[in-house]
């Protein structure tokens, strides 16, 4: 096993209550395996991704990587944030570069890394432009670029494409299935979208919430490379729908005022209704 999740659960104390963030999460994550933590807003996936990456310490139960226990951030696992979080003075190669710089690793060494990584995200070209110079979708393959370069046997990644649109977060999804096909690494991807976890994931966790916990395990057993407009997909997407819509309806009560319902806000409108006929 990579990672194991051992009973994990977190609250908040806050001025006026406690937040039970999570409760009893337990899962184990096979090498090399690519993992979809799927679920509603609130309910824990990013605070899990967290403590998997030892940024935060669970309130109960404990997290193991390769049989050690985690207990704070270690370069064996690489973070992906959804904001890029580059540095805006130094160009793209230097962004990438600036972890190793950090470790140590000759000079010599990391450009020939970063140069690697930058011809695996297709950046090479754009080695010495700034970061104002690029589009978001660039943006962000210079993050994983950098997180790449670590040589992490775990790749952590929280939402990395949510901020983009459609058309360029299509495109990384697809250059992430062949990172990943290429690396081997092990991956757990924080996401609320459902295609993109049917595209990605070999096993996608449905998340329940308040408090978040492992509602549904979903294996998803479709050949690769994988596309969106297949009936396949469509299937496996809808059975993940059902899984998830009681989930997004709870969190939608408790956001709403208490009279809100699903069927009655709808904005659908049946084939009798002729809105705007006439005009």
């Amino acid at each position: 096993m990579s990672l194991i999740l051992d009973g994990v659960g977190k609250r908040f104390i806050t001025k006026h209550r406690v937040v039970h963030t999570l409760e009893n999460v337990t899962l184990k994550i096979n090498q090399g395996e690519f993992l979809c933590l799927l679920g509603p807003s609130g309910c824990g996936k990013s605070t899990l991704l967290n403590i998997a990456a030892g940024l935060e310490k669970p309130t109960t139960g404990k997290v193991y990587f390769k049989e050690k226990e985690i207990t704070e951030a270690g370069p064996d696992r690489a973070v992906m944030f959804q904001e890029a979080a580059l540095f805006p003075w130094l160009n793209v190669i230097d962004n990438v570069e600036f972890a190793m710089r950090m470790s140590g690793m000759p000079k010599k060494e990391r450009k020939e890394k970063a140069l690697q990584v930058l011809k695996m995200v297709h950046l090479t070209e754009f080695q010495d432009s700034f970061i104002h110079e690029l589009s978001g979708g660039m943006r962000q393959r210079v993050a994983l670029a950098r997180a790449l370069t670590m040589d992490a046997d775990l790749l952590l990644m929280d939402e990395p494409f949510a901020a983009l649109d459609s058309q360029t977060k299509n495109i990384l999804q697809m250059e992430l299935q062949q990172i990943w096909w290429d690396t081997k690494k092990t991956i757990i991807f924080v996401t609320h979208d459902v295609k993109e976890a049917v595209l990605l994931a070999d096993r996608v966790i449905v998340m329940a919430a308040n408090p978040g916990r492992i509602k549904k395990e979903i294996k998803i057993q479709l050949a690769r490379p994988r596309c969106l407009e297949s009936l396949d997909t469509a299937y496996v997407e809808a059975q993940i729908m059902r899984e998830l819509k009681n989930e997004v309806e709870k969190v939608a009560k408790a956001e709403y005022d208490s009279d809100w319902d699903l069927e009655k806000d709808t904005i659908l409108l049946g084939p009798d209704h002729y809105l705007g006929i006439g005009l």
